[in-house]
């Protein structure tokens, strides 16, 4: 019985150790940034808006005011106002108003499908970009007034949201599934067709080239003032030697309802008049050069199927728009006390050694925890062998 007590005691110890690397494993996959990070700066409805959020808007707006206008752009008590304003009327986005719609149908940034497909890209990304240096990620997060949640939930929202929740309103009914409603919108205004030039980050070109290179095809593109010969020029730069993007070869285009794509994207492909070229786009990923093309209505008809599936984020933009605007923003104690111009920084790893902290509390209090029951047992079974005699 003492070895069957000693093997049981064994399993428990490896299964805490299992337990304590798992716990460890899962907070090393997310970096958790500097306290202040975290709070709530302001609400919509049920939805928080915390610090980081403010802290990137305001940086990267105060730096771009500079770059375009001098380090004292700022100077002028007029200049400071203005900025306040802009950040406290742009705080707010459509994002947050997916956000919303999603909660309605138990969709969220962190959690099932969404949170698994964000991990799994993140995981690329930190090995592509930084080889796998956290260290050198959470710099780069720094510099660029980040924090790994923002990045996170910009990827939910603009890459694996939408989709979840357009499979929650169908089954729902919450959608019209019918041919009728679908050709209605590939034919509105709302389902548009683009091609498009994507020079990767991760091309093994260094950033600034990439970016030139990505200048110099939007200048020529823009400069030839024939439809038909800008849109042979897209197609030559579509199977030219800067561009990363191999699912579009012959540059026939792709046909996206508004809602589908990610926020950006969207933005300036529905600005677009048909065969005008945009200027570079900048993502995380990479450049885009986008071209908008006229349907095709023969290519409508074979792949109707398709399309149909497109569709369907029509009705999604349609209820992230009016869900936007119920919303208004509400500012917190905390974000009617802040200073923009002397905003608290954060440290994108700033919070790691308490994960840390806890991780190894929770393994020794755990370890701690199955010594004593252990010696629960031991004591029991020696009470009942002196019984026995």
């Amino acid at each position: 019985m003492k070895r069957n007590l000693m093997i049981r005691a064994a399993a428990f110890l490896l299964l805490a150790v299992m337990l304590c690397t798992f716990v460890g494993c899962s907070a090393a996959r997310t970096m958790r940034a500097s306290s202040n990070a975290r709070k709530v700066v302001a609400t919509a409805g049920d939805i928080e808006i915390l610090y980081d959020e403010l802290y990137y808007l305001t940086n990267t707006r105060i730096a771009e005011l500079k770059e375009v206008y001098g380090e004292d752009v700022l100077d002028s008590d007029e200049a400071k106002a203005e900025l306040v304003e802009f950040v406290w009327a742009n705080l707010l986005t459509r994002e947050h108003a997916l956000r919303a719609v999603g909660a309605e149908y138990d969709v969220y940034v962190d959690k099932g499908e969404v949170g698994e497909s964000v991990s799994e890209r993140m995981e690329e990304v930190l090995e592509q970009n930084f080889e796998g240096d956290r260290d050198a990620y959470a710099e780069s997060l720094n510099e660029s007034y980040l924090t790994d949640r923002y990045v996170r939930n910009f990827l939910a929202t603009n890459g694996y949201m939408a989709s979840e929740i357009v499979m929650a309103m169908l089954q729902a009914g919450d959608i019209p599934d019918s041919d009728e409603y679908a050709l209605g919108v590939m034919q509105s205004k709302d389902f548009i067709r683009t091609v498009q030039v994507f020079i990767s980050r991760d091309n093994g070109r260094d950033d600034a080239t990439n970016k030139a290179n990505a200048e110099k095809i939007a200048a020529k593109l823009q400069a030839i003032t024939d439809d038909a010969k800008r849109y042979t020029a897209m197609r030559q730069e579509i199977g030219g030697a800067y561009n990363n993007d191999y699912t579009d070869t012959l540059g026939n285009g792709y046909y996206f309802a508004k809602g589908e794509m990610e926020s950006s994207y969207e933005s300036v492909a529905f600005a677009l008049n048909d065969y005008e070229a945009s200027d570079v786009l900048e993502t995380m990923d990479g450049y885009y050069i986008i071209m908008r093309l006229p349907k095709d209505e023969a290519y409508i008809k074979e792949n109707f199927a398709e399309l149909k599936s497109k569709s369907y984020y029509v009705a999604l933009n349609e209820k992230v728009d009016a869900m936007l605007a119920t919303m208004t923003l509400q500012k917190t104690k905390l974000g009617a006390s802040l200073d923009l111009f002397d905003l608290p920084e954060i440290d994108a790893k700033g919070g790691e050694g308490l994960v840390v902290v806890l991780v190894v509390a929770l393994c020794v209090l755990g370890a701690g925890v199955i010594i004593f029951l252990l010696r629960v047992l031991l004591l029991r079974r020696r009470m009942t062998g002196k019984k026995k005699q």
